[in-house]
């Protein structure tokens, strides 16, 4: 399977299509041994409020053993995606676009990345459009130490990598900016934009993937275009979190 998989690698760095497919639906995937999913509700609201594609969660018994392992502490990414594309093959309504949520940190040994915090595959040509998202280094806060804010950080983090993801998966070239850029670490991934680009924007509603304006309609649901909290908060709750880690 991942014969096809291993030149996707390469489609971080988007290409030039005639016209991106948009999605079906998309599935986020809660891989068995999550256990923080506070996150998922208002991740799933965001995701709804700006795609056209209808948005839904499935657990999914998905048993991740040492043999995808690409060292004692990581797994390796595209081990996992076969393993969730074999496993989901027959699941959906084609193109769906299919996330695995997992609490283990990642690592793609064909790049020279201490970790990731997702990898995805498949393009305008695959039956396959998948990512594998690790809340390992994204999630906000632990059991010990918690605020009222952390749902709505981790969520907001897992939404620009997904976001950016469906984007690039549905044959979009895109600017590589603004919610379209790739954060090598979390401080820059809390900095970077949760808008895309007007051009990029323009293109992907034109394409039926995004809605033209954001919905509004559910008070539950978190609010994307204002950003949720202020960088200031997110930059303390970051910094919180790294200290505890040290002492643990």
């Amino acid at each position: 399977m991942l014969a096809a998989t291993a030149s996707a690698l390469a489609q971080e760095q988007p290409r030039e299509v005639a016209r991106p497919i948009a999605p079906a639906e998309v599935v986020l995937y809660i891989q068995s041994d999550l256990k923080r999913t506070d996150f998922v509700q208002p991740l799933v609201c965001a995701l709804r409020r700006v795609l056209t594609a209808p948005v839904s969660v499935q657990a999914l018994d998905l048993p991740l053993g040492s043999e995808l392992l690409a060292n004692p502490t990581q797994f390796e990414a595209t081990k996992v995606a076969d393993r969730f594309i074999q496993r989901t093959a027959n699941e959906g309504n084609e193109p769906s676009f299919k996330y695995l949520l997992v609490p283990f940190d990642l690592k793609v040994e064909a790049w020279n990345w201490r970790y990731a915090f997702s990898v995805s595959f498949g393009d305008e040509t695959t039956p396959y459009h998948v990512g594998v998202v690790s809340t390992a280094r994204i999630v906000a806060g632990n059991w010990w130490l918690q605020s009222p804010w952390d749902r709505e950080i981790t969520a907001a983090r897992a939404y620009k990598l997904i976001l950016k993801s469906i984007a690039y998966r549905t044959g979009h070239s895109g600017t590589g900016a603004c919610i379209l850029s790739t954060p090598l670490s979390l401080e820059e991934l809390d900095r970077k934009s949760s808008e895309f680009c007007p051009d990029d924007r323009a293109a992907l509603v034109a394409a039926g993937i995004l809605k033209q304006k954001e919905e509004q309609n559910d008070p539950d649901c978190m609010t994307v275009a204002g950003r949720l909290l202020v960088p200031m908060l997110v930059t303390a709750r970051r910094t919180l979190d790294d200290w505890w880690a040290r002492l643990h």
